[in-house]
């Protein structure tokens, strides 16, 4: 029998690593939820019902520091601090306001995938259209009772999939997506069940379809099965869905890229419950008496000790007294600090205090770590969307007017003051050409025409007294002459 509930290799490998990144987004409740998967028992040789008492405590007792899904808002915040440029013919209109069908908008949905593909390093958008018998009339669309939608998926409902090169371009040829489905519903409460969507382009007609499977006692079986066309009636010869990844759109799945930050979130959240039990089990000042003899407890302290301001402890010739108290640099403590470290350096940019001192290495590392993530995402995202803003269009009877951009311009990707200043007197200097000198302009999102434009803009500048200086002799020579 055909197992259309196979699950790749691949994901199988992966899906550890996003539950760990999934639970961490969710926060404390999520990781507390998952016990000793995140918290294990400190004496777990020992069964007794104390021990398991103890770990109750130490389990509640612990705070996980949310740093994962503060560093993923944050940067996805980046993108979104701008909204994105939109452009779609009067057909696809309705897609802005409701992209799926389900009242999420094209701008809430692509939030969603940015978010997917930064915490994952994965998700797929599909293209779907209503079944019909017959295409759709265009007064049809205009209403919205027949238009395309464009559906979201997580990384772990693409459970399946293959290629094939047709001319020099590699199509997908099959993608099983996992969902589900409404199987009961007396009025009041839903019962959904597991149904999978497969994706297919058939090997004799080369024609996309699409099957519905469900499980029916024991055994897979193909519950539906339809072909989609184009505005013409035309059947389709691709498969119209794409992955989006955190390197690149392929359908190999990335590394997920806060994996590393997630592990050592973890690892903050163990030190955070040995410290805590450290605080609660020694925290509080212990007294302690020195140099006493039997008959001096008994017939002097009479057995008990009473501090405060109005009471004396009355001490035999060479007792002592004091208070035992732990100290605050303590190893969870101190382990604590390391893996905050540890974690700004990986990108955790909302953990780090703003008035601490870094090394320029440190910074530029940090950012540029950070920047590159972003804009290798936001881009993938962003080209994925256009491709399916295509396809909806395929469906709709459109093809042109149609395009789709993120926000690049990040606030971490700017230059400093300073930095601007010393590269600007390196140019000033010599050290670099007027090209180099732009190129890092360009780069940081301050300046944005072309050289050439530069050129004649700062010329013109100082033919009308403005600026305090010149072009450097050798970079404008021929506009010198």
């Amino acid at each position: 029998m055909p197992n259309v509930a196979h699950i790749r290799e691949e994901v199988q490998r992966l899906l550890p690593k996003w539950n760990l990144i999934r639970d961490c987004l969710l926060g404390q409740q999520a990781i507390k939820e998952g016990r000793t998967k995140y918290l294990p028992i400190p004496n777990a040789a020992d069964k007794s019902e104390e021990n398991r008492a103890r770990y109750e405590h130490y389990l509640e007792r612990s705070v996980f520091y949310n740093v994962t899904q503060r560093t993923h808002a944050g940067l996805v915040g980046q993108v979104f601090q701008h909204e994105p440029m939109v452009e779609l013919p009067a057909l696809l209109e309705p897609l802005r306001v409701d992209v799926d069908g389900a009242g999420v908008s094209l701008y809430q949905q692509a939030k969603k995938a940015l978010s997917e593909v930064l915490a994952y390093g994965r998700c797929g958008l599909l293209v779907d259209y209503p079944h019909t018998s017959e295409p759709a009339s265009r007064q049809e669309i205009v209403e919205g009772y027949l238009r395309p939608t464009i559906v979201l998926y997580e990384p772990w409902d693409i459970i399946n999939w293959r290629t094939k090169t047709v001319g020099a371009k590699k199509l997908l040829s099959l993608v099983v997506l996992s969902e589900q489905y409404i199987a009961e519903d007396d009025g009041f409460e839903l019962k959904y069940e597991r149904q999978w969507r497969v994706l297919r382009l058939e090997e004799e007609t080369g024609y996309y379809r699409v099957e519905i499977w469900r499980e029916d006692s024991g055994a897979y079986q193909e519950y539906e099965r339809y072909y989609p066309t184009d505005a013409a009636g035309n059947h389709l010869t691709e498969i119209p869905f794409t992955m989006v990844g955190a390197v690149n759109n392929d359908p190999h799945p990335d590394e997920p890229p806060l994996y590393d930050l997630a592990v050592l979130n973890i690892a903050h959240y163990r030190n955070s419950a040995d410290y805590e039990e450290s605080c609660f089990m020694a925290g509080q000042p212990t007294p302690f008496l020195a140099g006493l003899t039997k008959d001096w407890v008994e017939d002097v302290l009479k057995g008990g000790i009473y501090l405060g301001s109005r009471k004396a402890i009355p001490l035999p010739q060479g007792g002592t007294a004091g208070l035992l108290q732990a100290q605050p640099n303590s190893l969870p403590f101190e382990a604590m600090q390391h893996k905050e470290r540890q974690m700004v350096a990986l990108g955790a940019k909302l953990v780090e205090q703003r008035q601490v001192q870094r090394t320029l290495g440190e910074a530029r590392l940090e950012e540029a770590s950070e920047v590159s993530i972003l804009v290798s995402c936001t881009n993938n995202v962003a080209e994925a969307y256009r491709k399916c803003l295509t396809w909806a269009g395929m469906f709709a009877g459109v093809t042109d007017g149609i395009e789709f951009e993120l926000n690049t311009d990040f606030e971490i990707g700017r230059m400093t003051a300073q930095e601007r200043a010393q590269l600007l007197a390196e140019w000033q200097g010599g050290g670099i050409t007027f090209e180099e000198y732009r190129y890092n302009l360009k780069r940081a999102n301050i300046a944005y025409l072309d050289d050439e434009e530069a050129k004649a803009a700062i010329q013109n500048d100082l033919r009308l007294g403005v600026g305090e200086f010149e072009l450097p002799v050798g970079d404008d020579e021929e506009d010198e002459e």
